[in-house]
């Protein structure tokens, strides 16, 4: 097997990837998210990335309410939210010359599961892909494994 170590995340990340506004609700970022099969999702403002949003945090958002709620006012709880106010704002990142490896001790030093690579834009960082802990998996254990992405 290929020892990854100089590889850029350019051969691994994901060029395609579905955005959100961030004021899109919670629950369309849930449908997509559920659609998509997907665990985190880059929050986007005219090509600019200014947030990532994980499954865990729409999870905590509603935690509280799933609690005492029906399924229909979880439901009203999470369109009345803007992506915004839950987001995660200050993003670890990476660029285009970033090694596999570098992405890889990143995610498990600071225990993330999604990188977004950028490259600097105009107006901020521009999102050209994303990398995750599942890609780094695939690419290391099963490279010539097809499915699930997340």
């Amino acid at each position: 097997m290929k020892k990854p170590d100089g590889q850029l995340v350019t051969t691994l990340m994901r060029a395609n990837f579905v955005s959100a506004g961030p004021d899109d609700s919670l629950l369309e970022a849930d449908r997509i998210m559920r659609l998509a099969r997907i665990r985190h999702l880059p929050v986007v403002r005219k090509g600019v990335l200014v947030g990532l949003l994980s499954h865990r945090d729409i999870l905590a958002a509603s935690i509280s309410r799933l609690e005492r709620c029906e399924p229909a006012a979880r439901l009203d709880h999470l369109r009345g939210i803007p992506i915004s106010e839950v987001m995660q704002r200050d993003l670890t990142t990476g660029t285009e010359q970033t090694t596999l490896a570098d992405a890889a001790r990143r995610m498990l030093r600071l225990k993330i599961g999604c990188l977004p690579i950028v490259r600097e834009g105009p107006n901020g960082p521009q999102l050209v892909g994303l990398v995750t802990e599942s890609d780094l998996l695939r690419a290391a254990y099963a490279p010539d494994a097809e499915g699930a992405f997340g």
